[in-house]
């Protein structure tokens, strides 16, 4: 393990060639300019790889870019059939989840297991910020997220905390078995849960929907050392175990904030400078109209 970590870095698995050049731009102008994190870009196969795509690419703006291929493939543990796109009995599978998008379920996993994953740098950093590539800054941040984590207590900060007011079935087909995972984890574990909220969420068996009125975080400033912790070992052994990434398209934001509210408490929100996305100066949804959905990878054999 390197004990000479680099500050912070900003990190993106991306899919959507078409808005990557533009979130890296808006982020540079908007926040990074001032503070010159390097930027890691992770993709699947090789949209990447072309020497003139990087370069420009890295035309955008003056931060450093670094560009790694990093390799997929389905747990062998996990079934065919037991796969998310093979859910027929889900609204969300059959409206919007062909196999053509199993891509989106390896990204799952990778940002769910990014810190020691292959082909990655990230344990050289105290502080992982996550950014999507259709994501982008509307106005200039009047403050930086990782200097605010450095003088807080928190692991791990939200540039968005999500608490819907209404579960939707999108939300309800992506978290299934997830009450069930996380009962069944912490008693087995015998782990008393350190949110309160939580833990009264957990004890109501007829709705195990609830667990996501808890909200959860999205493009995150991540201390490291979270991921050093035994906690968060076992947990993510579990969900790997588990297969939740793949068979029933749990994203890292539920994998990263149901953790947090097991072991930790609460993430912070930036609630005491003005949340970036509550406040309007970042939109985790800029460049969507650019390049909607996620193109698949090349083997979806894989």
């Amino acid at each position: 393990m390197n004990t000479q970590k680099e500050k912070a870095c900003i990190v993106y698995i991306s899919s959507r060639n078409r808005c990557l050049a533009h979130s890296l731009k808006s982020i540079w102008e908007m926040y990074n300019y001032k503070h010159d994190y390097p930027v890691h870009v992770h993709y699947f196969d090789d949209i990447y790889d072309a020497e003139e795509i990087r370069k420009q690419l890295r035309s955008t703006s003056d931060q450093v870019l670094n560009f790694s291929s990093v390799p997929y493939t389905t747990p062998a543990h996990v079934p065919e059939e037991k796969l998310f796109y093979n859910r027929k009995d889900l609204w969300y599978v059959r409206n919007s989840f062909p196999i053509a998008r199993k891509g989106y379920l390896h990204m799952c996993h990778f940002t769910s297991n990014m810190y020691g994953y292959e082909n990655t740098q990230l344990e050289n950093y105290e502080y992982i910020m996550t950014h999507d590539d259709e994501a982008g800054f509307l106005k200039e941040l009047p403050y930086n997220p990782v200097e605010v984590m450095d003088q807080r207590p928190e692991l791990m900060g939200a540039l968005s905390l999500r608490i819907p007011t209404k579960i939707h079935q999108g939300h309800r087909d992506t978290s299934v078995g997830l009450w069930d995972f996380i009962k069944k984890y912490t008693e087995e574990k015998k782990i008393i849960i350190v949110n309160k909220n939580m833990r009264a969420l957990l004890n109501d068996p007829s709705a195990p929907i609830n667990c996501l009125y808890m909200g959860w975080p999205d493009t995150y400033v991540i201390k490291t050392k979270m991921f050093e912790l035994d906690s968060w070992k076992c947990w993510i052994k579990a969900v790997n175990e588990f297969g939740g990434n793949y068979r029933y398209r749990w994203g890292d934001c539920l994998v990263f904030g149901m953790y947090y509210y097991i072991h930790h408490g609460t993430p912070y929100s930036f609630s005491e400078e003005g949340n970036p996305v509550d406040e309007g100066y970042y939109n985790q949804g800029k460049y969507r109209s650019i390049q909607d959905l996620a193109p698949g990878v090349k083997n979806l054999k894989r």
